[in-house]
């Protein structure tokens, strides 16, 4: 998927799941919501670190794609579980996050949503790349094989993406208006 494709996807995916769950009307602070969906639409973008022409290469001060092959380590299970613990043990440096508020659904703070925004970002951005035609290696660098055989997959920038995006788009309009409504009604 291109850049604009998958931080729409995934906030669309997100914003669902905290209205299916009634997590923006109950649980969740707006500006905590609010930071969850930002952070998710950088998430998304965090993988493609590894290609020179991605925006995330462009705007780090690390050229990552002169060493790290794309949709190789970044685009696994191990270089999300790398960049998550290593997120959250980097942010707790500066605040503690306590994951508690997530298991025993408590109001989450913004710090927290932060990092949950940026770790289920990245973690979509790889399920939207594992159906592209290209695939991805959820085991990189364990194994070689990139290539799975899948019912469904989708050209990158084709037909299907465009729509998905369409469809993305038209969905964070509506749940948006959706909570917004409801948070107004609430007040």
């Amino acid at each position: 998927m291109l850049t604009r494709s998958h931080r729409l996807v995934s906030v669309a995916i997100v914003e669902f799941g905290l209205i299916a769950s009634n997590q923006f009307l109950i649980k969740t602070s707006p500006s905590s919501a609010l930071v969850l969906l930002c952070a998710t639409a950088i998430g998304a973008t965090l993988p493609d670190i590894d290609d020179y022409n991605s925006s995330a290469s462009r705007k780090s001060l690390i050229n990552f794609s002169l060493f790290l092959r794309h949709r190789g380590i970044t685009h696994s299970l191990i270089g999300w579980g790398i960049f998550s613990l290593l997120l959250y043990f980097l942010m707790s440096k500066i605040m503690p996050l306590n994951l508690e508020e997530l298991s025993s659904f408590q109001h989450p703070n913004c710090w927290l949503s932060l990092w949950l925004g940026f770790s289920i970002g990245y973690f979509l951005h790889l399920v939207e790349d594992a159906f592209s035609h290209h695939g991805i290696n959820w085991l990189a660098p364990f194994t070689n094989r990139k290539k799975y055989r899948r019912f469904f997959h989708y050209k990158v920038g084709g037909f299907f993406e465009k729509l998905l995006t369409l469809i993305a788009v038209l969905a964070i309009i509506f749940m948006t208006g959706y909570w917004l409504l409801n948070f107004i009604n609430i007040k």
